[in-house]
């Protein structure tokens, strides 16, 4: 498997080699794209916050997330395709000597 970061020079991955993407239609794909990078400027900020996205996208936000080494908790929703994710401050690794 080639790593298409490294090779098309993206700053973070898109984690759709899972088949997420396949069968929806390239209008959605589009919105989720959006939703990806409006979530990745507010996780760039560095401070906590809560916020609500499209299902599909719930997994590769958790992943972005703990990419970045930050507290996050993937929380039900009482709305229907949609998904809330609380993202806290940054986690701090006690070091092993």
């Amino acid at each position: 498997m080639r790593d298409d970061s490294t090779e098309f020079g993206l700053i973070e991955p898109f984690d759709t080699e899972d088949g997420s993407l396949e069968g929806i239609s390239p209008e959605y794909a589009f919105a989720l794209g959006v939703e990806w990078e409006m979530f990745r400027q507010r996780l760039k900020t560095g401070k906590p916050f809560t916020a609500f996205c499209m299902l599909q996208n719930t997994a590769r936000f958790v992943k972005m997330v703990e990419r970045h080494n930050r507290f996050v908790e993937d929380r039900p929703s009482v709305s229907e395709g949609w998904s809330e994710i609380y993202i806290g401050d940054y986690i701090v690794r006690k070091r092993t000597t």
